[in-house]
């Protein structure tokens, strides 16, 4: 009986562990919502700047650039679609990104945020920012990292594991379970 609730109790926190998320959260909310990603500050053609913060990006501009990727949905990945790996600074793809949205004034940004940021994302689609061969659009619509030369459509196997990681994760620990399952029994008879 001992056995069963160790091996149950090592079965849940392991599930756990695996459905949990991986990534804070992304998302408007209000309050003390903290966000990972830096602030970004644009220079517009006008002489003036603006801020992005960090809840912007999680709140407005990435529920915004989701809506206009028709090609892939960008939910679970979007986190390094503008960022470096490590969250500090912005990659070459969003380095491309903010420079399109700083070609306009500054009244745009203030009165037409949204459609600044459709026109930065049509602005940069032809562009090759990783420089790894394939459009900023053909990377978007595949589900790679525009602004990551070694994430490209062909690296599929990667691609892959990025996707679905927490079902493979589930997958062999539910394996497990059935094992221990008979092993346990197996020493009873």
């Amino acid at each position: 009986m001992r056995k069963a609730l160790l091996v149950s109790a090592i079965v849940i926190s392991l599930l756990l562990l695996a459905i949990s998320p991986v990534h804070g959260v992304v998302g408007g909310g209000g309050g003390n919502v903290k966000t990972p990603y830096p602030t970004i500050t644009l220079y517009f053609s006008d002489g003036r700047y603006a801020n992005i913060t960090g809840k912007v990006w999680a709140g407005t501009v990435f529920p915004v650039v989701e809506g206009l990727i028709h090609g892939y949905n960008w939910v679970k990945k979007i986190r390094y679609l503008f960022f470096d790996q490590s969250l500090k600074g912005l990659n070459p793809y969003g380095l491309d990104f903010v420079s399109a949205m700083e070609k306009y004034p500054y009244s745009e940004f203030e009165n037409h945020f949204y459609q600044l940021i459709a026109d930065a994302l049509q602005a940069t689609n032809n562009t090759d920012s990783d420089g790894d061969g394939y459009s900023n659009q053909v990377e978007l619509n595949a589900g790679t990292y525009p602004g990551n030369a070694s994430s490209y459509p062909k690296n599929s196997e990667t691609q892959l594991w990025e996707e679905y990681q927490g079902y493979i994760i589930v997958g062999i620990i539910m394996a497990s379970i059935f094992v221990l399952y008979f092993v346990f029994n197996r020493e009873k008879s």
